[in-house]
């Protein structure tokens, strides 16, 4: 990007047979037959039309009074990372707004196409310009903000001070009403222009939010300002 001249498991013993075993095993098989004997006599004494609808009918009133003292428990509310909030665009072609509160900064957000394979930044260093073939926030993939450092005559722009965001920080997002909030998870990055970034163009993975700013070395260019060698990138994810 160019910019003109300014600044347990568990314990698995073996368990030994000890003497008896067999007989206790004998004993127990008895005891569950004598059970098991017991109620088919039951059933067999009590087998009438009317004892078994007698016994169905207690059966019911047993379990809705187990249902009645049951304490029903309310289901929490499905949290949103989205809040609806008025949006009123200041600029033509604006789709949101961003906030850095950490940096002061609160700026539009234009929608820009690239041109010739390269994104376009709004003129306006004040301005921040979405890549619209990125996903927009809170959609799978990377949603790409980016804006210029600063330019002779304009100062600093918009995001030119992203290099100084530490993990935690946050950026806000107000996306045509729709507010959500992002928390800076990387330390600024800086890489050469002239490398190509594809894991920043993406609609598949967690929404993440990157913003792009020029940095490092910085080339004057007479008559003209100049040119940074780098680009600043910082990600985010949602709150």
């Amino acid at each position: 990007m160019r910019s003109h001249k300014h600044s347990r498991a568990k314990n698995n013993t073996p368990v030994t047979n000890p003497k008896g075993r067999g007989q206790q095993l004998l004993a127990l098989g008895a005891t569950v037959a004598i059970i098991a004997g017991g109620v088919l006599t039951y059933e067999g004494i009590h087998n009438s039309e009317a004892a078994k609808i007698n016994r169905l009918t207690a059966k019911d009133h047993q379990r809705a009074r187990r249902l009645a003292v049951q304490t029903t428990k309310t289901p929490k509310p499905a949290t949103n990372p989205i809040t609806l909030v008025p949006f009123t665009p200041t600029v033509q072609g604006q789709v949101a707004t961003i906030s850095i509160p950490a940096l002061g900064v609160s700026a539009p957000v234009l929608s820009e196409s690239p041109v010739n394979g390269a994104l376009t930044i709004p003129p306006d260093v004040h301005n921040v310009g979405w890549d619209s073939q990125t996903p927009t926030p809170g959609n799978p993939g990377v949603t790409l903000l980016a804006g210029h450092v600063n330019w002779v005559g304009q100062g600093e722009g918009a995001m030119g001070e992203i290099g100084q965001l530490v993990p935690g920080d946050q950026v806000i997002l107000n996306w045509g009403g729709h507010e959500s909030t992002w928390t800076i998870t990387t330390k600024p990055t800086l890489s050469p222009n002239t490398v190509a970034h594809p894991q920043l163009f993406t609609n598949q993975g967690t929404p993440t939010l990157a913003l792009v700013t020029c940095g490092g070395p910085f080339t004057e260019i007479p008559g003209v300002g100049g040119s940074y060698a780098d680009n600043v990138i910082v990600e985010a994810s949602q709150a």
